[in-house]
């Protein structure tokens, strides 16, 4: 039964995307059994088997006849994901492990930390798998790689998510650990009630240096909103000099880099530049889709395969943007008491499109300001590097900013053969995951566009 699974997942791995087999089919585990005609296969969580049942359990049962040539019975179990065992407790076990859930839970909260967001929901693909793996690396390893940890990229596509993530997984590693999660916005307002009534408070600054200086760990969210405001970095920077050179981690999530961040102290810009920066693109189109995928399994909704590739495709912004209109479709069909369909969701989607106001001009624009050229020098001839390689960026940019087709991009290029935006494509698509420099420069591009009047 062993080879039967192995070819199995050979061909669900050729017939699915990545991001989505390795999340659904390659968390399985195969179980030896004695008997030839039974296969059975574990599954991490109640949940991933709940939803895993009611969407492709049909389709696997299918391939596993068809490869073994007989009819084989397929069951499933469940691993207990505390112990890594199959879960074959006596109740009074499972209720000492959903005690301990909960205390880790309860701890979660007192530190800052959400429900919910942790790796096992942060959806993996090209666009993040470098940021997710370093996160893992500095929750296995606490103030010894990577510190600080800081987590840049536009609005909506995971910092956060990943930050707690590494949070709760320190949590679970060691639950003494003292840890707290906190916003700009609120660290601000703390800072700003040391010297509430017109003068500091030499108990408060006495009891907000105990607090901070005796963390294990420090997570702030949008540390961007810290710029301009002097007297909070610096009360930051003491924070940083009391926390690192004791192995304390610190992880910092922002809309920018590091280097970008305007009115900012530059000994904090140093100490940021000690550790690791790494970014979140914005997602390709299959790791929207299995975003998607996640979304509706964690509400326990079916979503058919082929309503996330058309909201995956509809929408092409932020993780935020795609939430929104999968709620738009599920209200829609839990309304008109109807399935969840392509047309239905077709219906919901009326009016949304995840590239807002962001045109080609606008693309070719912001891009020749930001490489200093002309916007003549988009629709012209020349092949002058540095124009060549910026009319390249736009053509890549449009492409993955709007709906339109290779072939309307070509002609807002001064008429350009199809083959020449699909060239240019490629080529920055493979650069971006090859050239932290490129990553910068699109990122910096990317947020000017979003923010386009």
């Amino acid at each position: 039964m062993r080879e039967v699974w192995e070819l199995t997942l050979a061909s669900l791995r050729d017939s699915y995307p990545t991001e989505v087999f390795e999340p659904w089919f390659g968390r399985l585990e195969y179980v030896e059994k004695d008997d030839p005609n039974e296969l059975v296969l574990c599954a991490p969580s109640f949940i991933h088997l709940k939803q895993l049942k009611s969407q492709y359990q049909s389709e696997i049962q299918k391939k596993v006849d068809e490869i073994a040539g007989r009819p084989v019975q397929l069951t499933f179990i469940v691993k207990d994901p505390n112990e890594g065992a199959a879960r074959a407790q006596s109740s009074q076990e499972s209720e000492s492990h959903s005690d301990e859930h909960a205390d880790i839970n309860l701890l979660a909260r007192k530190s800052g930390l959400h429900d919910g967001l942790t790796f096992e929901t942060f959806v993996t693909g090209n666009a993040n798998r470098v940021a997710r793996s370093s996160a893992e690396l500095v929750a296995q390893f606490p103030g010894e790689k990577y510190n600080p940890f800081f987590i840049y990229g536009a609005v909506g596509l995971g910092k956060t998510h990943l930050m707690h993530s590494v949070g709760r997984k320190l949590l679970e590693n060691n639950p003494h650990l003292k840890l707290l999660c906190i916003s700009a916005e609120r660290f601000i307002n703390e800072v700003v009630d040391l010297s509430s009534g017109g003068r500091l408070s030499d108990e408060k600054i006495k009891k907000f240096d105990n607090k901070y200086r005796n963390l294990d760990a420090l997570l702030i969210d949008d540390v961007q909103f810290l710029c301009k405001r002097g007297g909070t970095q610096q009360r930051l920077f003491s924070i940083f000099e009391a926390l690192l050179p004791k192995n304390k981690q610190i992880i910092l999530t922002c809309d920018t880099y590091a280097r970008q961040l305007s009115d900012f102290d530059e000994r904090l810009i140093s100490r940021l530049g000690a550790g690791l920066s790494v970014s979140i693109e914005p997602a390709e189109f299959e790791l929207r889709a299995a975003i998607l995928l996640e979304k509706a399994r964690q509400q326990d909704v079916h979503l058919p395969l082929e309503v996330a590739y058309l909201i995956a495709n509809r929408l092409n912004t932020n993780v935020r943007e795609l939430e929104g209109a999968l709620k738009n479709v599920i209200m829609r069909a839990t309304v008109f008491n109807r399935p969840i369909t392509e047309e239905l969701a077709k219906e919901a989607l009326q009016g949304i499109s995840g590239t807002g106001r962001i045109s080609i001009e606008n693309i070719q624009q912001t891009t020749a300001e930001h490489f200093n050229i002309k916007i003549a020098d988009m629709h012209s001839k020349s092949r002058v590097a540095n124009v060549a390689y910026a009319r390249q960026i736009a053509m890549y940019l449009a492409k993955e900013l709007t709906q339109k087709s290779l072939i309307d991009i070509g002609n807002a290029f001064g008429g350009r053969d199809h083959t020449t935006v699909l060239y240019a494509v490629k080529k920055i698509t493979k650069e971006r995951a090859q050239k932290q420099e490129l990553n910068h420069t699109l990122h910096l591009i990317e947020q000017a566009l979003k923010n386009w009047n």
